[in-house]
């Protein structure tokens, strides 16, 4: 059986920015003072040590850049150009051991959300370098489809560049072209080589994406499995033929209500290590044919060639 084997780190950083006009100095007290929100009193708990640190920045000392923060959809594009012109910044890092996660990023997230509240503030997630929805509840139960993995479709068609025909309307189109790459951008924050997909078709965009997220929960579910058996080694190595179920794509969108797809048996993704950091995500070893014809198969369920947004159950946020 082919393995990979691929380094787990100690402790892991997150950071997020919250841009406003006017950012106070004592940001601390600000939190302090704020109106109780999911993880209180775990922001109250860690607030000053290495796992949650805040922090004042403008312009003359930052050492990221504001202007490289994105929108992952289109109505958060006018957020997006005030973040990139913003003059001022609060900064919430969190470095925390690989096993306080996801509670650790939770934590910190929630920080960032309640000075934005505070403030009036934009908030942005600097490992994924992407807004986050206003007013945002952190939820208790974590749930990788909230904007966890920086998994967005790359502009339509390249921005109309590509002219690759439709495969319903001609076979040829199938393989017309491969202009999309997706990469996630924020498994790296639990302690896992982010994943990418490549060479796909532009006809096949939703479901190449939908299985990387399927992928990244799957891989996030038995790797917090691992973690919590107390391993000493500084490495992991996993099999390279990864089978995938119905329950990760439900478990990826946190839903409770069956997300149909079809067929409910396992389909298979072959992993491969690009570099320490990043695995490639691929057809089953024994599938004989390019990724876009794996993507058009009928070896992948239904569901995953219409699912872009969450349908996911919406839970209460609790304090």
């Amino acid at each position: 059986m082919a393995t990979i084997t691929f380094p787990v780190p100690s402790t892991t950083t997150s950071r997020f920015a919250v841009a406003a006009e006017s950012v106070p100095q004592d940001l601390a007290d600000l939190l302090d003072r704020s109106k109780p929100v999911p993880f209180h009193a775990h922001i109250a708990g860690r607030l000053g040590s290495p796992q949650l640190q805040v922090t004042r920045e403008d312009l003359a000392c930052l050492r990221w850049d504001p202007g490289r923060v994105e929108a992952a959809r289109p109505e958060d594009r006018q957020a997006t150009l005030a973040f990139n012109d913003a003059a001022e910044f609060a900064v919430v890092t969190a470095f925390a051991p690989v096993t306080d996660q996801p509670r650790g990023v939770q934590v910190a997230r929630s920080a960032a959300h309640a000075i934005a509240e505070a403030i009036g503030g934009i908030t942005a997630d600097l490992v994924t370098g992407h807004i986050l929805s206003p007013s945002s509840m952190e939820r208790t139960r974590f749930v990788l489809a909230d904007h966890w993995l920086g998994d967005v479709l790359p502009p339509y068609r390249a921005n109309g560049h590509c002219t690759a025909a439709e495969p319903e309307l001609d076979p040829e189109g199938v393989n017309g072209c491969a202009c999309v790459r997706l990469r996630t951008r924020g498994l790296r924050r639990f302690g896992l080589p982010e994943i990418q997909i490549s060479d796909v078709a532009c006809p096949h965009d939703l479901a190449a994406l939908n299985v990387l997220r399927t992928t990244a929960r799957r891989l996030l579910t038995d790797h917090w499995a691992w973690l919590a058996t107390g391993p000493a080694a500084r490495t992991r190595t996993i099999a390279a033929e990864l089978h995938l179920a119905q329950s990760d794509f439900n478990d990826f969108w946190g839903t409770t209500r069956r997300v149909h797809i079809t067929p409910p048996a396992p389909f298979g993704v072959h992993l491969s290590l690009l570099t320490p950091r990043l695995l490639t995500v691929a057809p089953p070893a024994d599938f004989d044919d390019t990724i876009n014809d794996w993507l058009w198969s009928e070896t992948l369920p239904l569901g995953m060639y219409d699912l872009l947004e969450s349908p996911a159950d919406h839970f209460p946020s609790a304090a």
